[in-house]
């Protein structure tokens, strides 16, 4: 990315990406801005547009080819701390001006990043610090994103990814369970606990999903049968700690 005009020229192709209702547009597009997700070269190119970019598709671009470049384990360990810090800070600083659609990828790529990163370096398991710095702003906003964050990094634990093995992905998941989860559950208790009737309805549907995406975590490392004892059993656990 050398100049404004090219990130001009950038976003117009995002917008062709995202909204055309021309296959052939939308292919063309594609095909151009695939580097982007690709080439582990156009990182720092991803970033120009997320701190430069006037529209949320080219943001969205950004993002999305981030969260497919981080899926790759090849990427070194400072450079994948690097994009998380950034990540975080650029939530802090700018997610409450952004789309919601926007907000939730960069939501995604900072718990995709985390869970790759979970046995490499501490520094990933920050994370959940770092949410509920957000919920204790004053901001309404910041809260709202702190929860989304929570709630995001439950579901990646939760989720199988094809690009990681499975007997990591269950050892990732048992370790997070382990270390954050029945606090991220009472967080979700107390959010809902604390809500005023006049508060908007996305502030009282996020902390909801969130206790149930705790719920429903693969507690045993397998489906979970909702009439078999072990279900019972971590359901009565949690009750007796919330």
């Amino acid at each position: 990315m050398s100049s404004m005009e090219s990130l001009a020229q950038l976003e117009v192709l995002c917008e062709k990406l995202y909204n055309s209702r021309d296959s052939a547009e939308r292919a063309h597009a594609e095909s151009t801005l695939k580097c982007f997700s690709e080439n582990s070269d156009y990182i720092s190119q991803c970033q120009y547009i997320l701190d430069n970019a006037s529209t949320p598709y080219a943001l969205m671009l950004a993002s999305t080819s981030l969260v497919k470049q981080v899926s790759d384990r090849s990427l070194s360990l400072q450079l994948r701390l690097d994009i998380r810090n950034y990540v975080m800070n650029y939530l802090a600083a700018r997610g409450p001006k952004l789309q919601n659609f926007v907000t939730i990828s960069l939501i995604q790529l900072a718990c995709r990043i985390t869970k790759f990163g979970w046995f490499d370096d501490d520094r990933f398991r920050e994370i959940f610090k770092e949410a509920t710095d957000f919920l204790a702003l004053a901001s309404q906003d910041h809260y709202l994103i702190g929860l989304k964050i929570l709630n995001f990094l439950v579901m990646e634990m939760n989720q199988a990814n094809s690009a990681m093995p499975l007997t990591l992905h269950r050892k990732i998941a048992t370790s997070f369970k382990d270390q954050f989860l029945l606090q991220i559950f009472q967080i979700s208790l107390t959010s809902l606990h604390q809500l005023k009737s006049e508060v908007p309805d996305e502030l009282r549907r996020v902390p909801i999903s969130l206790a149930l995406r705790c719920l429903s975590f693969d507690f045993v490392g397998s489906p979970v049968d909702e009439s078999s004892e072990e279900f019972g059993t971590v359901q009565v656990y949690w009750l007796l700690n919330c």
